[in-house]
């Protein structure tokens, strides 16, 4: 069954994927992801501080879920 996505904000979804880090140096891994991965590179020229569902899935598609 698949998930079901949500928006998420850009920190909250760092913090999925590195629970260790406080949400500043989550952000800052997960962006240097983002950087890397050609397909989501698009995704740091938002100017919004929230990934919509479909992008979120994106990610997952990409990246795997946390």
């Amino acid at each position: 069954m698949e998930k079901l996505t949500r928006t998420f904000g850009r920190s909250e979804l760092a913090q999925q994927y590195f629970p260790q880090l406080s949400a500043m140096s989550a952000w800052r891994k997960f962006k240097e992801w983002l950087e890397y991965n050609p397909q989501l590179r698009h995704l740091l020229d938002l100017t919004r501080r929230t990934f919509t569902p479909a992008e979120v899935q994106l990610i997952y598609t990409q990246l795997g879920e946390p």
